[in-house]
């Protein structure tokens, strides 16, 4: 991908638990385990991701659990132009509205490799949640007031690189 008059459109596939297994996991009741709760007034869908906060590094990191609300809708076909990861733990993002989602992501190496881009489409009842180091596009909403739960790690370290996408043109079509 070093010609930058080239466009590269990626389109989206249908998002779930076996294909996006190297990326993480995808946060939904189906197939879950699951089980009765409270006098068996709620069903309760049980450990549906691993959430990673780098503990073994002895940094005294927790786990986060924050909303994050639209403040800009995004128009597709979209222009992929940062690439993020965040090598000390995962990063979880669950829809608390029924919107679909698209989702890039690229496999946990040092360097981004663009030829390792994929492109996912959520039905908006998915969630998903980053592995540690796996290259992900920053989220994108869709619609006006859509919000995430975002559940991922804090403590000492940095725990975001950042990479401008600015030797190709890399769009998501629509799904």
């Amino acid at each position: 991908m070093s010609d930058s008059s080239a466009t590269t459109l990626l389109n989206p596939e249908p998002l779930t638990k076996h294909v996006f297994h190297e990326f993480g996991d995808v946060i939904e009741t189906d197939g879950a385990r699951h089980f009765g709760m409270n006098g068996d007034a709620l069903e309760r869908y049980y450990d549906l991701a691993d959430i990673d906060i780098g503990a073994d590094s002895g940094d005294k990191a927790r786990v986060a659990i924050s909303i994050v609300e639209t403040k800009q809708v995004a128009t597709l076909p979209y222009r992929v132009e940062v690439m993020e990861r965040h090598p000390l733990g995962s990063q979880a993002f669950i829809p608390l509205d029924e919107y679909p989602q698209l989702i890039v992501v690229a496999p946990a190496t040092d360097e981004l490799d663009l030829f390792g881009l994929r492109a996912f489409y959520s039905t908006g009842r998915q969630g998903i949640n980053y592995r540690r180091g796996v290259w992900h596009m920053p989220m994108i909403a869709l619609a006006a007031g859509q919000r995430w739960l975002i559940i991922d790690r804090v403590g000492r370290g940095s725990n975001c690189d950042e990479v401008a996408v600015t030797d190709d043109v890399i769009k998501v079509s629509r799904y």
